[in-house]
């Protein structure tokens, strides 16, 4: 049996039937990427985070699905609907950890009124300098819309399940999958979308508080937003098991966060090439 595999395009052990990509049911699919490439970081004393090894695991039973960091349970399937209840790490905490070159496995009371940064020193807060902002663990609804054999659609709307930052947060993204008859071992899959998040997410993490330790003068009131992005990534068979992938990725942050005094770049970039293997 087979189920509809979303993130197919870096899957080295899917299958096509009909012009259709699937990935097959029940199995565990385990490939690695190997190469080189960064996720840009866009808070002062942020380092850019390195991408030398690149895990991927999937795994799709009748209802149950794991696609990397993302956990989930299809409660509706059809032909070209899935509607399901999904966990994952939420992102954001990425970039205010300490990144070192050891760390090659990537897969995210007061101040209620706001003050801008008026000044030099409220435009230039380091993140080594504020309080320690915590990992979340998001939960909720994913909708997988097939438009076409090629096409889908997808919505997620999610809380933090542990109470990090008690707010939510969504995302809605195109992608279509790209063959050439000409190479037939090439495969491309491109996208764009647009993520939203609450305003208690912005402020847990980009506004600036009592808490931080900082002058009255830099405190900082985020608001919710909307960040955009396309990508667009590459796969093409070198052998059975062995194919050579590219991946690039480009936000742009939206003024509620790019405005705090944290950021240094209103933009977030990120780039991949290697070698995948599939076990």
């Amino acid at each position: 049996m087979f189920c509809a595999a979303s993130q197919a395009v870096a899957d080295t052990s899917t299958v096509e039937q009909d012009g259709e990509i699937y990935a097959p049911v029940n199995q565990w699919q385990f490939s690695v990427a190997l190469g080189g490439g960064v996720i840009t970081n866009p808070l002062h004393g942020g380092k850019n985070i390195p991408l030398i090894v690149l895990p991927y695991i999937h795994y799709y039973g009748e209802n149950f699905f794991i696609e990397n960091n993302v956990l989930g349970y299809s409660s509706y399937q059809s032909d070209t609907l899935v509607i399901s209840a999904i966990s994952q790490l939420n992102k954001e905490n990425l970039y205010f950890r300490d990144w070192q070159p050891e760390h090659l496995f990537t897969p995210f009371s007061g101040a209620d009124h706001w003050i801008g940064p008026s000044t030099e020193e409220t435009k230039r807060i380091s993140k080594n300098d504020i309080s320690k902002r915590k990992w979340a663990i998001d939960g909720g609804l994913q909708i997988n819309w097939f438009v076409s054999p090629q096409s889908e659609i997808k919505f997620k709307l999610l809380h933090d399940l542990n109470n990090v930052y008690k707010g939510l947060n969504s995302s809605l993204s195109f992608h279509h999958n790209v063959s050439f008859d000409s190479t037939p071992k090439l495969r491309a899959r491109v996208g764009v979308g647009i993520d939203w998040q609450s305003q208690n997410l912005s402020q847990y993490y980009y506004g600036l508080n009592e808490k931080d330790a900082i002058s009255h003068s830099q405190l900082y009131r985020a608001h919710s937003g909307f960040n955009p992005f396309v990508s667009i990534s590459a796969n093409y068979e070198l052998a059975k098991r062995w194919q050579l992938q590219g991946t690039i990725k480009h936000q742009w942050l939206g003024s509620h966060i790019a405005k705090s005094p944290l950021m240094q770049d209103d933009q977030v970039s990120s780039a991949f090439i290697g070698v995948v293997y599939a076990f």
